[in-house]
């Protein structure tokens, strides 16, 4: 059960980054992919692509399958699903974050 005590900023978040995941998706994907995917699970994952995006500024060198393990380890489902881990970084991480672990 969700908790009903989220700030504003926290649920307008969370509703731009599922629109995000909407307009990037591939064709092929359906959106019922994104079903699932609750305020909880997305707050812990926006926390977790901070502390990512971090340990990549302190010059861990990190790539695009580390960031899949971080974002599979709290939302297992979306494991299924090929590149929806790429959509997520690239709506969670900073731009230049994103295009150092896609090289």
């Amino acid at each position: 059960m969700e908790n009903n005590s989220y700030s504003i900023l926290d649920r307008l978040d969370y509703l731009e980054f599922r629109q995000n995941l909407l307009i990037l998706k591939q064709p092929c994907h359906k959106a019922t992919v994104f079903f699932d995917l609750t305020i909880d699970i997305y707050l812990e994952m926006k926390e977790k692509s901070k502390e990512f995006s971090q340990n990549i500024r302190n010059g861990q060198p990190l790539k695009l399958l580390d960031y899949e393990k971080v974002i599979i380890s709290i939302w297992p489902n979306i494991s299924n699903y090929p590149s929806a881990c790429s959509l997520i970084a690239k709506s969670l991480l900073d731009i230049d974050i994103f295009n150092s672990i896609v090289e």
